[in-house]
């Protein structure tokens, strides 16, 4: 079976960025439809998260209890990047993405890719840019990333979001939770996310092939 046409694919810009963290900024909780829709098609919920019991995924919800947790020294209570241990987050080890700020949160780097997360998406993305990720699949996505990103960098809060994935990803959806990280300086410099599968999809050898296809063809 061949993998389905994709909708054309437009590579936002910073300005396009810009628009879309607005409207997730301008939410106090949850980001209305009508936005969401603004963003991409394929997003289901966007929403700023002040408890655990608002997330509805039991990992995700440890992931944020935990951030929490730590030692928030800084006045808008963002926990420092050095006090994220490896060891305290066992529980979710293989859907964490850690990420390096770039150019105000208008981009970032992978410097950590889960391998549960990488085994769904069809490659590991380490060392790479989003905006890069995103020029390389065309994932219809790709705004709502950078968006989600920006807003963060600017809020300092929890973002929690939910979309639908492309044909060519074995998840049918993910569920992603965006943790802002400072420096002592209180800048934020990283963000700790988790990012869960939902459902998935039975791949057979030729569908995997086009993957790879189209995860390389760009």
């Amino acid at each position: 079976m061949s993998v389905p046409p994709e909708a054309p694919w437009t590579d936002p810009t910073d300005a396009d960025v810009e628009r879309a963290a607005d409207r997730i900024l301008a939410a106090d909780t949850e980001v209305p439809a009508a936005e969401l829709q603004a963003i991409s098609d394929c997003t289901i919920r966007v929403s700023w998260i002040s408890e655990s019991s608002r997330i509805g995924e039991p990992t995700l919800a440890f992931l944020f209890d935990y951030w929490r947790g730590l030692d928030a020294a800084q006045p808008d209570g963002v926990p420092f990047a050095a006090e994220v241990d490896g060891i305290d987050l066992m529980p979710a080890l293989g859907n964490i993405m850690l990420l390096d700020v770039e150019r105000d949160g208008l981009d970032a780097r992978y410097r950590l890719y889960g391998t549960k997360v990488a085994s769904k998406a069809g490659r590991d993305w380490t060392g790479w840019l989003v905006s890069e990720m995103g020029r390389t699949t065309q994932t219809p996505a790709t705004l709502l990333y950078r968006a989600g990103y920006r807003a963060v960098f600017q809020r300092r809060a929890a973002l929690f979001t939910e979309h639908n994935s492309p044909p060519w990803v074995a998840a049918e959806a993910w569920r992603r939770l965006i943790l802002p990280l400072c420096d002592e300086t209180g800048n934020c410099i990283r963000f700790l996310v988790g990012n869960m599968a939902v459902g998935h999809r039975l791949m057979s050898e030729a569908q995997i092939e086009a993957q790879q296809r189209h995860l390389r063809k760009h």
